[in-house]
Order: C-alpha cells, then sequence, then structure tokens
C-alpha cells in the first residue's frame, strides 16, 4: 500500500448526496472495491491473504480521496472479481467500484458508469518463442481468450480466421497455453508479460504482432451510475496524479515505476505517446 502522505489533496468534507456512494462511506467507513487476483502486476490475490499490484495503490488513493471527503476514517475492503461478474456487482451496489484491466464500451455504459482512463495498452497474442520462428499467421493460430472481455471482439475482428477459445479467466487460458491447447493468448500486452512471468516453469514468450497492436485499449475503473459525486471525487484522484507526466515527474510515475520500472519484477516502459495520451485526459482547467 501507498502511505497516505502523498495523495492529492482534496476539498473539504462535504455532505454526500443521500443515496449515492460517499454517503454510504460516510454512514459505515468502508469502501467496498473489487479487482482481479491473477491479473499482475495491476492485481493479483496473496497467499497470506489481501491483494497488490498497481490498481491496488490507486484505490489506496481513492480511499484517502474519500476519507478526506467524509471527514471520518475510511477502510478499503478489496473483493475478488472475474471478467463475468464485475459490473454486475457494481450496478447491483454490492461494490462501490472496480479497479482493474476494464475497458470502457458503450456497451457496458448501460450498466454502470466509468472514470477517466488510467491506462493505456495495445491488445497482442502471447505464444512461446518455438511458436514465432519463420513466417508466422496468426490467422491460423488456435487463440485463448476470456470470455466477457472487450479482447474476444478485437481478436475476432482483427484475426477473422483464428480459432477462438474461451476460458473463464486469465490463468485458465494460459494453462491451456502450457498444455498445448492453444497456441496463443490473447489481452492487452502488460497483462500477459505479467502472466508470463509467474508461469512456473518459466519459459521463453513473444508478443505479437512484433511491431503493432491489434488495437489500443484504455482501463477505466467501473462506477455506479449517475453518482456524480462520486465519479468526481474518483476522477480528481487520477487527474492530479497524472500532473506532470509528461515531464516523468509525476505520482503517477512513481507508482508505475513500482510496478513496470526496471527493477519491478516486469520492466514495461511507459512510452512518449502513452505520456503525451495521459496528460491530455484531463477536460478540467486548474
Amino acid at each position: 500500500m501507498l502511505a497516505s502522505s502523498g495523495a492529492p489533496r482534496l476539498a473539504p468534507p462535504v455532505h454526500a448526496a443521500a443515496d449515492g456512494v460517499l454517503a454510504k462511506i460516510e454512514a459505515e467507513g468502508v469502501i467496498h472495491a473489487g479487482t482481479r487476483a491473477s491479473a499482475p502486476p495491476f492485481a493479483r490475490k496473496l497467499e497470506a491473504g489481501g491483494f497488490e499490484g498497481f490498481s491496488v495503490d490507486l484505490l489506496e488513493l481513492i480511499r484517502v480521496a474519500a476519507e478526506e471527503k467524509v471527514g471520518r476514517p475510511v477502510a478499503l475492503e478489496l473483493h475478488e472479481v472475474t471478467p463475468g461478474d464485475r459490473l454486475q456487482r457494481v450496478a447491483g451496489g454490492e461494490l462501490d467500484i472496480v479497479c482493474g484491466i476494464t475497458t470502457p464500451t458503450w456497451e457496458r455504459e448501460v450498466l454502470v458508469d466509468f472514470s477517466v482512463p488510467f491506462f493505456r495498452d495495445g491488445t497482442r497474442i502471447l505464444t512461446y518463442r518455438e511458436h514465432a520462428t519463420g513466417g508466422v499467421d496468426l490467422g491460423m493460430f488456435d487463440i485463448g481468450v476470456v470470455e466477457g472481455t472487450t479482447t474476444v471482439a478485437i481478436v475476432s475482428d482483427e484475426l477473422p480466421t483464428a480459432n477462438l477459445h474461451l476460458f473463464p479467466t486469465m490463468r485458465d487460458a494460459m494453462t491451456a497455453l502450457a498444455a498445448g491447447e492453444v497456441k496463443g493468448v490473447a489481452n492487452i500486452g502488460i497483462t500477459l508479460l505479467g502472466l508470463a512471468a509467474k508461469a512456473k516453469p518459466r519459459r521463453s514468450v513473444v508478443l505479437l504482432p512484433r511491431t503493432y497492436a491489434l488495437a489500443m485499449e484504455t482501463l477505466a475503473c467501473v462506477l455506479p451510475q449517475n453518482d456524480s459525486l462520486w465519479r468526481d471525487t474518483v476522477n480528481r484522484v487520477i487527474i492530479d496524479i497524472f500532473s506532470g507526466v509528461e515531464d516523468s515527474n509525476s505520482r503517477y510515475d512513481e507508482i508505475y515505476d513500482r510496478w513496470f520500472g526496471r527493477h519491478s519484477e516486469i520492466f514495461y516502459p511507459l512510452d512518449r505517446d502513452n505520456r503525451s495520451y495521459l496528460s491530455t485526459v484531463s477536460i478540467w482547467a486548474r
């Protein structure tokens, strides 16, 4: 967890709308948040219990902001979510927020709202190096994809001749890759490398296509619909940590380096294009 001393400073405590998330947090002193259990470095469940990862650090900053907003101590209670239940658990009021590897779509907006994006990466296919020698035709691959994700539509559109195999979780898809049931697994690149780094035995992997992504995806936090006070609180945290990102001098860089930097388990540099994108996410004048 990040220390709260460096968290963005928000406005003094205000009275929240009676039927909103902030009112519930003010009454209970708890944020009920969801994240993934097997999507490192974004989030993973620890053997001793609890979670860690980029998304967990972001949720901790949101907890601090909520604490300042309601003027009382607030705890962060983390719950494991899956691609199949993450939206419904927010829409149904069980969870106040889910931060992980969720891409906003108009179809999903019918059920929930989203924060501004906090991450952007490209959809790729992970395969073992022995499958990536010579001329590679991804259209002939058996590819594992997690059901209920935007990756299914992306791979179907970009590689219409590939044979897709649907799995309930990324862990299941990676197990199928190791067993030779599929030749590749699709997701955003950083998630694929994170899973490959945790696989045992460790094998040499490649992300395909090598020089471009099948599609660019943004990641955002899932929020209940029609709750602007809570959405604004979350968005303010995300926007504030972007300040200075174009110059590699932001709170976002601190969190990013912890999970994707040179001394982390997965080195995945934040390139200039993504820095520029994140620096322009904010539509609010300072």
